[in-house]
């Protein structure tokens, strides 16, 4: 509690109350699904074999793991910050009660761990770069959903560990998935 405490109200600033807002809705489940279908889109269209693997994998990964923290959702049922505690800085609205896990560290870490598994297949030049980029960006999601009030440390980090294992269950299946799935891609 006194992480979160901390995260939302103790590190607020203007430069992140500007951004934080804009940039959390990015780790949703519906951005990422849309993110990756376009990449796959643009893949198939430019003939990039491996890109087109890598993100059906990683549509598999969102999927699998967005199931599993969706379900977890309905069990816990863990309301959220601003409705256990006072003076929480709501920067968002948030239509759904349920706080643990996070869906959007689910989705954005399933999605950026399946494309950093599968970075030797992908790219050479600059891969160090776009591995620190995608990591940058899963750790700026995760902490967005603290910094704008609707989850708890906890949530997130229960949220990014679903989202790494289901990647992770994904990726060792991928030959097999990728077997099923090759007449739809």
């Amino acid at each position: 509690m006194g992480l979160f405490i901390y995260i939302n109200q103790h590190m607020q600033n203007p430069v992140f109350d500007g951004i934080m807002p804009m940039i959390t809705h990015f780790g949703g489940f519906i951005w990422l699904l849309l993110i990756v279908l376009v990449v796959l889109l643009y893949a198939k269209v430019t003939n990039r074999d491996a890109l087109k693997k890598v993100a059906a994998i990683a549509l598999v990964a969102l999927l699998f793991s967005d199931l599993i923290a969706l379900l977890l959702k309905q069990i816990v049922q863990e309301p959220r910050p601003f409705m256990s505690l006072e003076n929480v800085r709501l920067l968002i609205p948030e239509s759904d009660p349920c706080s643990f896990p996070s869906g959007h560290a689910t989705s954005t870490l399933a999605v950026v761990s399946i494309f950093l598994l599968n970075m030797d297949d992908l790219v050479k030049k600059h891969k160090v770069l776009i591995e620190i980029l995608l990591l940058i960006f899963a750790v700026v999601i995760v902490f967005s959903r603290v910094y704008v009030g609707v989850h708890y440390p906890f949530d997130v980090l229960c949220g990014a560990l679903i989202g790494i294992v289901g990647a992770l269950v994904v990726n060792n299946y991928k030959d097999k998935i990728l077997t099923l799935l090759e007449r739809i891609i």
